[in-house]
């Protein structure tokens, strides 16, 4: 895996591809955590977002008055990363604008990414950076991860999302292109709890916007795997019929409104860099597993 960088610790690894710094793999012991990349039905495992999140209408946006065309979930897992640091446990890469990113995105950044293992525990910090000296970078950003689903145990009903805090059973229902509805679907909670089966995904993702959690926890019988996304303000919660993962997404973007489409930098969400401003996205992962 010769474009691939590993990182250890203890019984734990990670690997993380140079082609959109995308994590590939994360094992703790015998347990592979992450969906197989070129596996049927949803050929990633965790792909980075960024410049943007979700579909934009017909893939276009409007930027100063001018069409780009833009990816579902942004182009950086498209980029080349270089490797600027690898501790054996933690490596760091990065990738700036350039002139295929400007064919979609007229502004000039600096996106770097660091993966550390700690045993059970995967730290991902990233920060992006405006490298204009005059004009202010919008963008939003978020991670895609797509876990295992089931895990150690043969049913997907036994499985719940345990949130931080308690969310609204209400969600946005998402149109056959990806664009968020203004008609609403209910969940059904038990607590800060939602019980889970594939009948929840049968018309799209659920996409909790402007979340109170932080993070959230995916727990099975057997083990939790739990995610702190402090940066992230909505959680994207996707998988596909008779397909055995479950993407769990924080970040700060969303995919268009249906019908009203407005131009990229005019999104409420978006986070709006001064020239020289930096700033950071941190996702932290853990996998538990109870004592037989």
């Amino acid at each position: 895996m010769q474009d691939a960088v590993v990182i250890r610790s203890g019984i734990a690894q990670a690997v993380i591809n140079r082609k959109g710094a995308e994590l590939i793999g994360w094992q703790v012991g015998a347990n592979d955590l992450l969906w197989p990349r070129g596996g049927t039905g949803w050929n990633q495992t965790c792909p980075l977002m960024f410049p943007s999140c979700g579909w934009s209408e017909s893939s276009l946006v409007e930027i100063k008055g001018r069409v780009y065309p833009m990816p579902v979930h942004g182009f950086i897992s498209m980029q080349e990363f270089e490797v600027i640091s690898n501790s054996g446990s933690e490596v760091i890469l990065e990738t700036s604008d350039d002139e295929f990113t400007r064919t979609m995105f007229p502004f000039y950044f600096h996106f770097k990414i660091a993966y550390k293992i700690v045993n059970n525990r995967l730290h991902i910090d990233a920060s992006v950076k405006n490298r204009s000296g005059s004009a202010i970078l919008p963008y939003s950003i978020g991670m895609h991860p797509g876990f295992n689903w089931p895990l150690l145990s043969p049913r997907k009903d036994r499985w719940r999302l345990l949130f931080d805090k308690k969310e609204s059973a209400l969600v946005p229902s998402i149109s056959s292109q990806g664009l968020i509805q203004v008609h609403q679907r209910k969940l059904t909670f038990d607590g800060r709890c939602l019980h889970l089966n594939e009948g929840l995904f049968q018309n799209e993702a659920l996409c909790f916007l402007n979340a109170n959690s932080k993070g959230l926890s995916l727990v099975g019988e057997k083990v939790t795997i739990k995610i702190e996304a402090p940066d992230a303000r909505h959680w994207i919660v996707w998988s596909l019929p008779q397909q055995d993962f479950l993407a769990l997404e924080p970040c700060t973007g969303h995919g268009d409104i249906e019908g009203s489409r407005i131009p990229f930098e005019e999104r409420k969400y978006n986070i709006n860099l001064a020239p020289g401003e930096e700033q950071q996205f941190r996702v932290r992962f853990e996998f538990l597993q109870l004592e037989d």
